[in-house]
Parts: structure tokens; C-alpha cells; sequence
């Protein structure tokens, strides 16, 4: 049977067991084969339909997996960039701040200056 040969060691690990037959791990790929071709009541037709099933719903859980692990790569990206986001705006926040109290201590220490000088003019 030719078409046991498209698909993957799980696959026809998973058809053999669907078939009652006991196959493991260890057994290599045309040992399962065997097993499967010379099992009691095999019927070629039913057991390529079945195998066809497995390989394609594998083959849909993979790309749905395949899907899942981008939707969450690119909510981690977007989870970064809110974050950076987020961390420039409070370092702009800060700045603005800092930025405000240096300007605000020049003045005052125009002001000071200002009252210095004019409490020595009116001593004098």
C-alpha cells in the first residue's frame, strides 16, 4: 500500500491503533506497515480513508497551532510596543517636569539674585 508511505511515523502509529493493533515507538516505519497490511480484517479501502483522515487532521492541527503561535507572537509585539509606548511618554512626562523645575529654580534664582541686589541698594 503506497499511500501509507505519505504520511508520518505518528500518523500511521495513530492509524494502527485506530486498528487495533499494537504497535510502539520503536518499531520502525515498514515494520508498522507490515503490521498494518497483514492485520485480521484489513480492507485496503477503509484503512485509506482512515489514514487519509488522520494525516489531514493533523495537517489542520498543525496549522491551526502554526496560526495560534503567530496570533501570539504578534500579541507580544503589540503587548512591546504599547509598552515602549507607554515608557517614552513617561519619560517625556519626566523630562517636561524636570524641564519645568530647572526653569522654575533659574528664575528663582533670577528673582533672588533681583531681591539680593535690591536689599544692598536700599542699605546703602
Amino acid at each position: 500500500m503506497a499511500l501509507l508511505g505519505k504520511g508520518k511515523k505518528q500518523d500511521m502509529l495513530q492509524l494502527a491503533e485506530e486498528l487495533g493493533i499494537n504497535a510502539t515507538l520503536n518499531m520502525t516505519v515498514p515494520s508498522i506497515k507490515i503490521a498494518i497490511t497483514n492485520s485480521e480484517g484489513y480492507e485496503e479501502e477503509f484503512v485509506k480513508n482512515l489514514y487519509e483522515t488522520i494525516i489531514a487532521n493533523r495537517k489542520r492541527l498543525d496549522e491551526l497551532e502554526r496560526a495560534e503561535k503567530i496570533r501570539l507572537e504578534e500579541l507580544v509585539k503589540e503587548q512591546t510596543l504599547k509598552e515602549k509606548e507607554l515608557q517614552l511618554k513617561f519619560d517625556l512626562e519626566r523630562f517636561k517636569i524636570e524641564s519645568g523645575f530647572r526653569v522654575n529654580d533659574e528664575s528663582n534664582d533670577s528673582t533672588n539674585a533681583c531681591s539680593v541686589t535690591s536689599n544692598l541698594n536700599l542699605k546703602n
